[in-house]
């Protein structure tokens, strides 16, 4: 199970927290991922003077998350730590 966790705070609002939180759930329905990852927004993570959106995976904090990179680091982040996963209970 993969944590992902997206600021909602006011700066990271404003910087797209929405839309990113949407573009996760498209992902996960899309590719089926619903028992795997579990996605929740959460208040201010003190990362306001970064780029973009602050957001949390397994405990990893990512900065400058947007809905123009999201795809690149939902890859690299989520999918290859399932994968791996995935590899590990076999």
């Amino acid at each position: 199970m993969v944590t992902i966790s997206v600021c909602v705070g006011s700066s990271c609002h404003l910087k797209g927290a929405y839309e990113i939180i949407q573009a996760c759930e498209e992902a996960i329905d899309r590719l089926g991922l619903k028992d795997k990852v579990e996605l929740k927004g959460t208040f201010c993570l003190g990362q306001c003077t970064e780029a973009g959106v602050t957001v949390v995976i397994d405990g990893e904090v990512l900065h400058g998350v947007s809905v123009d990179n999201f795809e690149e680091i939902f890859t690299k982040k989520v999918l290859c730590k399932l994968e791996e996963e995935n590899l590990g209970n076999h």
